[in-house]
């Protein structure tokens, strides 16, 4: 049984009430269907609105659930926030657990179930989603024939060294470029965070040192790119640099710290 149901405003006091324990939430339709599961703490809940009406400095990671909730927008009805359990601070593998549970049972879109959700959580022991594979391959690590602009920042990525999830981007296909500012959590310095600063340092022609200014934004073979939303929050946060802000978000530049 649910630990609490209800609306934004009482969820807000719901989850102040709790610290910094985990939980793991769904979202519901008005009239109780749920369309997503997840785990968090904090405020983590309350992100997937922010995603849906492109506000949160992330950007949209999930088109379907995105779409939901718009859609839900467009008529007037309010999300039900469901809170299907809490797990104190040193738990954390149980929400995650518990998580995992709660999508197996109900299901996600491909297996025949009510869920938007991608991947299947707990470390995606369940398998993403068909979709997800088919996105992954094609935008972040694959050459897709029909991305031309994705296809030639990916391999200019992967020329720099191996990595999961490329952290530039065609700036034509950014739906938002958003200013850089501190993310709100803690950051540390990784290589992903490094590879995106190294595709402008050498795009530009520039040298790795203390100091140096490096644009947000270059051009690789004709195609402009830049460091996504979410990385440089993170390059800023984890002390890597320092942002130079310009009136446009994409004129941005980084200066490198000596870390």
């Amino acid at each position: 049984m649910a630990v609490f149901e209800r609306s934004r405003p009482d969820l807000e006091r719901f989850i102040r009430s709790i610290g910094g324990k985990y939980y793991v939430y769904l979202l519901c339709r008005s009239d109780g269907r749920p369309f997503y599961v997840g785990k968090g703490s904090g405020r983590r809940v309350l992100d997937h609105e922010m995603e849906a009406r492109q506000t949160h400095p992330v950007g949209e990671g999930n088109p379907f659930k995105c779409s939901i909730i718009r859609k839900m927008d467009r008529r007037g009805a309010a999300i039900l926030y469901r809170i299907d359990s809490v797990h104190e601070p040193d738990s954390e593998q149980a929400s995650l657990d518990r998580e995992a549970e709660l999508i197996s049972e109900l299901g996600r879109f491909h297996e025949g179930g009510p869920l938007s959700n991608l991947a299947g959580g707990a470390g995606n022991r369940s398998g993403i989603s068909p979709y997800s594979v088919e996105k992954h391959a094609a935008t972040l690590s694959g050459e897709p024939s029909d991305k031309y602009e994705w296809a030639t920042l990916n391999r200019f990525l992967q020329g720099i060294g191996p990595i999961k999830s490329v952290p530039i981007k065609p700036i034509r296909q950014i739906s938002r470029i958003l200013p850089t500012t501190l993310h709100p959590q803690p950051r540390n310095a990784t290589t992903r965070c490094a590879y995106a600063l190294i595709a402008s340092v050498s795009s530009h022609g520039l040298q790795i040192e203390t100091g140096v200014e490096v644009p947000r934004s270059f051009i690789f073979e004709d195609v402009e790119g830049g460091i996504e939303n979410g990385v440089a929050r993170d390059i800023l946060k984890a002390d890597m640099a320092d942002v130079i802000s310009a009136p446009a978000p994409k004129d941005e530049k980084f200066r490198l710290g000596r870390r």
